[in-house]
């Protein structure tokens, strides 16, 4: 009885091993992608910061009443 020869080493019809692989599509050597992309991320980042503080503050600053009324009882409960 021999030894069994392991599958990925197994010649096929199919799959020839040690065959080159074509070369990736997107290539980009100088980084300008990159780089773009890390900007507009960070942008983002920023704008999503600035509107945090935004509603944090709202929050801080409590509530003021409409213009024009005031709180408390009604002028029809004021007159009598």
């Amino acid at each position: 009885m021999g030894k069994a020869r392991t599958p990925e080493n197994a010649p096929t019809h199919y799959i020839p091993i040690g065959s080159q692989e074509p070369p990736p599509v997107f290539v980009d050597p100088t980084g300008g992608r990159r780089r773009w992309i890390r900007r507009t991320a960070y942008g983002i980042g920023l704008l999503l910061v600035l509107a945090l503080i935004v509603v944090w503050l709202s929050q801080l600053g409590g509530s003021a009443p409409p213009p024009g009324r005031t709180p408390g009882p009604s002028s029809a409960a004021a007159a009598r």
